[in-house]
């Protein structure tokens, strides 16, 4: 009977093993590679935007209150349902999450497998003292009153939550659909704009977000806005001035696009490829763009001037 696996076992006996010599002598991880994860919790703001992103559901918290009123945020990753995607990570706007290039993560009991951090989450200071002082500012007002009438200043907070300018923001609702807490809430056809003074958690998202930048956080300058009424009556004297402007049209063969007065966009029709870009970057849905057609629509009830289709609009087709 022919055996011809025996040579190769017997040769094999004299040679040098292909295999890594594991666990004697450790192997080097590859680059990038996303082994066992740190938490730093003094990094941590708990906008919570990790739990909401993660595919395993392996990370969960554990709030208890402290006797100051504070809250002890407890975050825990159990590393058995993590699928090391790193998503979490990615998301995280303050570092506190990190994947190292450890795979040591053989374990016996399930504990091995967590990883977890505590924290304190100091309370929401409602400063009511402060409000006090503003009484002498509030006497001072009324010698301000002409000033007032003209500008006003919008300043931010010392708590570090976000602040509205109400005369940029264009009720786009960016800021609602990008808050991690769910803190905000955006009524477009009211022109309200309302922050959850207990959900927020000032990780800053909202004003990384908002096209026009009227939302200040710490840090940010203060913004002088006018009154309403200022504006109003040089627009009114500016409409019959629109009037020899399109006596003008006819006359020329090829007019420039002009911007409107209210703030939204225009579109022009020399420079437009209809690549349907601005339409799918738009957070009002207020475009339609037909590319076989060759046709660009505008929908004046939803568009709230916010520029986002301006400034994705790679042939500069879009004047605002």
């Amino acid at each position: 009977m022919d055996f011809p696996f025996v040579k190769e076992a017997i040769s094999a006996l004299f040679q040098k093993s292909s295999c890594d010599m594991y666990p004697v002598r450790p192997s080097q991880a590859a680059p990038n590679y996303r082994g066992r994860i740190v938490f730093h919790p003094d990094k941590c703001i708990n906008c919570m935007m990790c739990e909401r992103v993660c595919s395993g559901n392996a990370i969960t918290h554990e709030i208890v209150k402290t006797p100051e009123g504070d809250d002890q945020v407890t975050r825990t990753f159990y590393l058995g349902s993590c699928t090391f995607c790193a998503t979490c990570m990615d998301f995280c706007s303050h570092g506190a999450i990190e994947f190292t290039d450890d795979y040591h993560m053989i374990a016996t009991k399930e504990e091995d497998l967590m990883v977890s951090g505590t924290f304190i989450k100091k309370a929401p200071v409602k400063k009511a003292p402060p409000a006090k002082p503003a009484t002498p500012k509030a006497e001072e007002k009324p010698a301000e009153a002409p000033k007032a009438e003209g500008a006003a200043l919008i300043r931010p907070r010392d708590d570090g939550k976000p602040v509205q300018v109400p005369s940029k923001c264009v009720y786009c609702t960016l800021c609602a659909k990008k808050c991690p807490a769910g803190a905000l809430t955006v009524d477009r056809a009211n022109k309200t704009w309302t922050l959850d003074e207990d959900l927020c958690v000032g990780c800053g998202t909202c004003a990384e977000a908002c096209p026009k930048k009227a939302i200040l956080m710490p840090g940010d300058e203060p913004v002088a806005v006018e009154a309403p009424a200022a504006p109003a009556a040089p627009k009114a004297e500016a409409k019959p001035a629109e009037a020899p402007k399109a006596e003008e049209k006819p006359a020329e063969p090829a007019p420039a696009v002009q911007p409107r007065d209210d703030g939204k966009p225009v579109q022009d029709p020399a420079k437009c490829v209809y690549c349907t870009i601005c339409a799918k970057k738009c957070p009002a849905g207020a475009l339609t763009v037909d590319r076989a057609g060759k046709t660009w629509a505008l929908d004046e009830d939803l568009c709230v001037g916010c520029g986002t289709c301006s400034e994705v609009c790679p042939k500069k087709a879009i004047v605002i």
